[in-house]
């Protein structure tokens, strides 16, 4: 079984969409015409390749004009309603928030760390850079680390990029501790995320608690994806951003519980 922070998430968030994500060899056949876009998740994997080539450039070259400029270069707007911009005026404002982080960050962040490792494929093509490690019990652990930093004694640090609000992510920080030390042979003494519209910093030493909690937690899961049968449904608000909503079978429930204003009907989608 491969397991990754993402799979975990979604199984723990609705074990319907777990299976219509991973598992319904049905839905894998229209899967791509299927996943909408979404003008935050867009505006993250810009931001997060930004900063990527942000770092592969020279140190002296690390100023907020050339920050300014990467962005603009790997956005190249206006992208409009194919990348779930619904309006001009929508990325607009998406773009300056996109600029705003990146500026806060240039202005708070250290610019010249020791970097190990950072993403090698070019923007757009995040699933170049996804890996799988070994773990326990045939378990593969797989995922995409923002960046790796070294220190002196040769110990890593793993740094992930956050464009949305503070929240849990103990399990994705120690799920890049085992994939980083299982893919790069070093020991990882240190995890941050840094979320880039609050400017706030959450480390998390993987200390012996810490890797042991993660590893249960990692297993409990394995076994519950491992067993379930039925795959139920959970309605909650995140089905406004599930693209399986017309394919459940709480589709109903969800239209009168969320609004019907909030849905295509004509196309059978969510708008």
């Amino acid at each position: 079984m491969e397991l990754s922070p993402q799979k975990i998430k979604t199984f723990e968030t609705c074990r319907q969409k777990y299976y219509f994500e991973y598992l319904d060899p049905e839905i894998a056949k229209i899967k791509k015409q299927l996943k909408k876009k979404r003008p935050e998740m867009e505006m993250g994997s810009f931001v997060h390749d930004a900063l990527t080539l942000f770092f592969k450039e020279p140190f002296v070259n690390r100023s907020w004009q050339k920050m300014a400029e990467i962005l603009k270069n790997v956005w190249q707007g206006p992208r409009g309603k194919g990348y779930g911009f619904k309006t001009i005026e929508e990325e607009r404002t998406y773009y300056q928030l996109a600029l705003r982080m990146l500026f806060d960050f240039v202005k708070t962040e250290n610019l010249n760390p020791n970097i190990f490792a950072l993403p090698i494929s070019p923007p757009g093509r995040s699933y170049d850079d996804y890996v799988k490690v070994p773990f326990v019990n045939g378990i593969e652990i797989g995922g995409k680390i923002d960046r790796v930093d070294i220190n002196q004694n040769q110990e890593l640090e793993i740094i992930d990029y956050k464009t949305g609000n503070l929240s849990d992510n103990f399990i994705q920080l120690m799920s890049y501790v085992f994939l980083a030390e299982g893919s790069y042979k070093k020991p990882v003494v240190k995890t941050a995320n840094i979320y880039l519209k609050s400017k706030q910093r959450q480390e998390l030493l993987p200390d012996e608690n810490a890797r042991q909690k993660a590893k249960n937690k990692i297993l409990a899961a394995a076994g519950d994806i491992d067993k379930e049968i039925i795959w139920p449904p959970n309605v909650s608000k995140l089905c406004l951003w599930c693209d399986y909503v017309d394919f459940c079978p709480k589709k109903q429930e969800i239209l009168e519980k969320f609004g019907k204003e909030n849905f295509d009907l004509n196309n059978g989608r969510l708008l």
